[in-house]
């Protein structure tokens, strides 16, 4: 799944101010700034307003964060697991089609996203997926290294 206008969906904290944009100067308050009630492109905060809103929704739907690594969330529902992996607007959903299918329609509820299907490459991965097995390869890292040296 991949969130469209992902870092748009943070929530700022605190009070943010800018400089009146360039073209949309009021020409007789030249000396004023813009408080911001939304995120911006280009801010600091961008990231952290994310990861604080995707991590509280996936919490109320009921996942929890592993310690092991803070992108990866778990849930079990009635004794089935469902994975999922957060990579800055990516996510990565794996467990059985069923709780799959409803977290997809609960995140798309609340962020707008497009859903990719299954996974082909991630972080310089090949990734080939059968009914009962997934193959993973560097292939393509290894030409380049070659051609490289």
């Amino acid at each position: 799944m991949d969130v469209k206008t992902t870092f748009l969906h943070g929530i700022l904290q605190g009070e943010v101010y800018v400089e009146q944009p360039q073209g949309f100067e009021v020409k007789h308050k030249k000396t004023h700034v813009c408080r911001l009630k939304k995120v911006l492109y280009g801010l600091k905060q961008e990231p952290r307003t994310w990861y604080a809103r995707i991590h509280s929704y996936l919490v109320k739907l009921g996942f929890t964060r592993r310690n092991v690594d803070l992108n990866l969330y778990f849930k079990v529902v009635q004794d089935m697991p469902l994975i999922l992996v957060l990579y800055v607007d990516d996510l990565f959903l794996t467990g059985s089609e069923p709780l799959m299918l409803k977290c997809k329609r609960e995140l798309t509820f609340e962020f707008e996203m497009k859903d990719l299907g299954l996974m082909h490459y991630f972080l310089g991965l090949e990734v080939w997926q059968r009914p009962s097995e997934i193959f993973l390869s560097q292939g393509k890292y290894v030409v380049k290294f070659l051609e490289r040296f």
